[in-house]
């Protein structure tokens, strides 16, 4: 659809949303005629009636109905559609690349810019919920990634993989422990999506991310050490998290029964992209020998 149609698409929901012309138009800072001559507009177009108005107010017609329930799906693939666009269009000046927490990409980036003269490459931090619907949304062009994720659509380029710790309160009676197993976490309240911890034993604070591909709001790992660190619960992180976080308050005690979490490069495979492969060789040489 056009710009000019999404626009249209916006004030709809909005309107749906509020079935009333006036609350709608103020909500989105526009005069109450304005938005009636977009809907009459929109209504011509599709050829439907959308809204049935009557001196008792303003409700849905069934085509409006139909129209809401995938109105918002079709914003939401336009505008990543969009900002694709212009993620490829800025490619070779630009690319951004999210990480997790605790890995050092220096090396990669100063090996990439080198081989790009003129190429800068931004880093953001990620969490374990967005970083790959980050790739797919287009804010990251590649991402480091850790497992397990959804790795449909994707270039994925294994690193290396790293153990696994519990962080406990540092009075924690487990605390001085060489190790534990996941049997010994089974009373514990885990804050963090319990996908991210195969086979955990006890219980979780946070849902599961969303169905519809959207990044659930995550607390940060900082957040969640503070939470630790104040007893209300644990959180399961690999050996560079856990090394780049030292602090007297908290313990960080290996898992002997958790899988190694695996560390990837990973970006879209759609992409036909020079620098991404380039990225792929340059981190494969810097991760030969596991993190630099």
């Amino acid at each position: 659809m056009a710009d000019l149609d999404l626009r249209r698409l916006r004030y709809f929901l909005v309107l749906a949303d509020e079935l009333n012309y006036g609350r709608a138009a103020e909500l989105l800072h526009m005069a109450q005629p304005a938005l009636s001559r977009s809907i009459a507009t929109l209504e011509r177009e599709l050829g439907v009636e959308l809204f049935q108005r009557s001196r008792t107010g303003t409700r849905l017609a069934p085509a409006g109905e139909l129209l809401r329930d995938e109105a918002r799906h079709l914003l939401r693939s336009a505008e990543v559609l969009q900002r694709r666009i212009r993620v490829a269009e800025r490619e070779r000046r630009n690319i951004t690349i999210g990480f997790m927490p605790g890995l050092i990409l220096t090396p990669a980036v100063r090996a990439l810019e080198t081989r790009f003269p003129g190429l800068r490459v931004d880093v953001v931090r990620s969490s374990w919920t967005d970083q790959i619907i980050g790739v797919r949304e287009g804010r990251f062009d590649a991402s480091f990634a850790q497992r397990p994720f959804d790795d449909e659509g994707m270039t994925v380029v294994e690193l290396h993989a790293e153990h696994r710790a519990i962080v406990l309160p540092s009075e924690d009676h487990r605390a001085g422990r060489g190790e534990l197993r996941l049997a010994d976490l089974a009373g514990d309240l885990l804050l963090q999506p319990v996908e991210a911890v195969p086979g955990w034993p006890g219980r979780v604070v946070l849902p599961a991310p969303p169905p519809d591909g959207t990044a659930a709001m995550s607390p940060t790992v900082e957040e969640k050490l503070e939470s630790v660190a104040a007893g209300r619960g644990v959180v399961v992180v690999p050996e560079s998290t856990a090394r780049y976080y030292r602090r007297p308050d908290l313990a960080f005690v290996h898992v002997a029964d958790l899988p190694p979490a695996a560390v990837c490069l990973v970006f879209e495979s759609s992409r036909n992209s020079v620098v991404l492969r380039a990225l792929a060789e340059v981190v494969e040489d810097v991760f030969a020998d596991g993190a630099p």
